[in-house]
């Protein structure tokens, strides 16, 4: 380990790319992604940790960009300028003492650190977390955005004849209009494949009760954030009223908030997010859920590849996490632009965990100069 290596500077650079299409979950449309990278320097040549803060949801961000930057260059890079490479657990409490919420931007700061020790050490992030016990992990496919039902139904069709056995589509419109939606999909791609629906925080309680009702026979694996993420005490109604497993998203940002919903008994899952809660938090928060007897679902669907390969560390050393995963890609707004040289999604249904030093994968500066421009 480069034992004396110390950070020297934190930098912050804004990525934004455009996709072919609109991506539309029922808080708002978009195709652009936007997200920050995060870098941190040291002074040893070569030796940097980076990670992806992502700017999410799609059309309501929880932290906008100029934010992100601000609170990086501003916080962030005082609290870490100066300490050791290994020093991971200082520097998350200098972060988390300087910082309040903001657990996207902290998130990423996380996994930076992980990257960095790791790559200090010459190991992978899975490593670190206590080992992979798979070189590659199963994913979900591409996440549907709300459309017709027609059309939602064929790319469901075609995803399942890709061989993918997981799909995931987003609803959140009228109750009528999504129970047409769930249907549709269902039929195009028969009983052999997983269906998970995200309402996005969309329905009041006795709405969301009357839509999971009527859709139970097209047996969704669950249903993710039905109600308001203000109204845990809705989601547990909701939950005692159907048969369908409720899942937990944007309710829970932090471990204290999973313990929250935890105790009101407001689902049978939870989602976790890399992305959100840093490989730390969710580490925590899938214990946790372990311990209560409750499911983790693992994954953000609207991620580059950068912060796709931190995840799919998380996902390799996790052996307890409820398959297959949710980790991203560009292709709902029909991209494939990333801002790393690797492929990760080599095969349908799957990513490769990379098996270099960090997190594995390497940023592409070149690319991401154009993307920045994007982003100015």
């Amino acid at each position: 380990m480069n034992e004396f290596a110390k950070i020297i500077a934190v930098e912050a650079v804004p990525v934004s790319i455009r996709g072919a299409r609109d991506f539309k979950i029922s808080e708002g449309g978009t195709r652009e992604h936007v997200s920050v990278l995060l870098r941190i320097r040291t002074d040893v040549d070569g030796l940097e940790g980076v990670a992806e803060v992502v700017s999410a949801p799609p059309g309501k961000p929880e932290e906008f960009s100029e934010e992100i930057q601000g609170a990086i260059r501003r916080y962030v890079a005082p609290a870490l300028t100066g300490l050791g490479v290994g020093e991971r657990t200082r520097a998350t409490m200098r972060v988390d003492g300087l910082l309040k919420g903001r657990p996207w931007t902290k998130a990423a700061v996380n996994v930076a650190l992980h990257d960095l020790q790791a790559r200090a050490l010459g190991v992978p992030v899975a490593t670190l977390l206590g080992g992979r016990f798979a070189d590659r992990v199963p994913v979900i496919g591409p996440v549907i955005g709300i459309d017709h039902p027609d059309t939602m139904s064929r790319i469901a069709a075609g995803q399942a004849a890709a061989g993918v056995k997981a799909i995931k589509i987003k609803v959140g419109e009228t109750i009528l209009a999504d129970i047409d939606r769930v249907r549709a999909v269902r039929d195009a791609i028969g009983p052999g494949v997983q269906l998970r629906v995200d309402a996005n925080d969309h329905y009041r309680p006795a709405d969301a009760i009357r839509l999971i009702r009527a859709i139970e026979a097209t047996e969704p694996e669950h249903i993710e954030q039905p109600v308001s993420r203000r109204d845990l005490l809705g989601m547990a109604e909701v939950r005692r009223n159907v048969g369908t497993p409720i899942m937990t998203d944007d309710a829970v940002a932090t471990p204290e908030e999973a313990m929250t919903a935890i105790r009101l008994q407001a689902c049978d899952r939870m989602k976790v997010k890399v992305t959100k809660h840093g490989l730390d938090g969710a580490r925590l928060i899938v214990e946790m859920l372990q311990a209560a007897g409750l499911g983790a679902v693992l994954g953000h669907v609207f991620e580059l590849g950068l912060a796709a390969s931190a995840e799919a560390h998380f996902a390799a050393a996790t052996p307890c996490l409820i398959g297959p995963h949710e980790i991203g890609s560009m292709q709902p707004m029909g991209t494939t632009e990333d801002i790393i040289e690797e492929t990760l999604h080599r095969e349908p249904g799957f990513i490769d965990v990379p098996d270099g030093p960090g997190l594995g994968v390497t940023v592409s500066w070149d690319r991401l100069a154009v993307q920045r421009q994007g982003a100015a």
